[in-house]
């Protein structure tokens, strides 16, 4: 008997844990034992751009010819990129803003938030809206 009682308690409990991070972001996933933090700290690569909801990923690979991003736990982030002028890299910091629904990117004292899509430990989705324009970036784990 007690032993059932004890079952069902870590049922209920693994229920009231797991339920308040289901379904976070509109793209998913619908559930992830990785804590955000994790999922986010990675080297991306972008692997798909959108504006307005059109792929316009062979545009933008005219114009930037690498692209690396790296965000660590510690919050702390290195973009590198190469265009027909030469490269860049710039350091900053991220952070989650609005309940975690959103992350910020400070570089340069510029702060842009993005709205999270979707967060994986391989995928990450994030809207940007600029003059009236939605930009949705997917990113993919290098």
């Amino acid at each position: 008997m007690q032993r059932r009682i004890f079952t069902t308690l870590i049922v209920l409990l693994t229920v009231l844990f797991v339920m308040p991070s289901c379904g976070k972001y509109d793209d998913g996933p619908a559930f992830s034992i990785i804590p955000k933090k994790n999922r986010v700290a990675n080297t991306w690569k972008i692997d798909k751009v959108f504006i307005n909801d059109v792929d316009r990923t062979s545009i933008y690979a005219e114009y930037i010819k690498t692209y690396k991003l790296e965000l660590t736990t510690s919050g702390s982030l290195t973009e590198t990129y190469t265009i027909s002028t030469g490269s860049v890299s710039e350091t900053g910091t991220w952070a989650f803003e609005n309940s975690d629904e959103n992350l910020a990117f400070t570089i340069s004292g510029l702060k842009n938030s993005y709205k999270i899509l979707r967060l994986k430990s391989s995928e990450m989705w994030l809207e940007d809206t600029e003059a009236g324009q939605k930009y949705v970036t997917h990113y993919a784990s290098y």
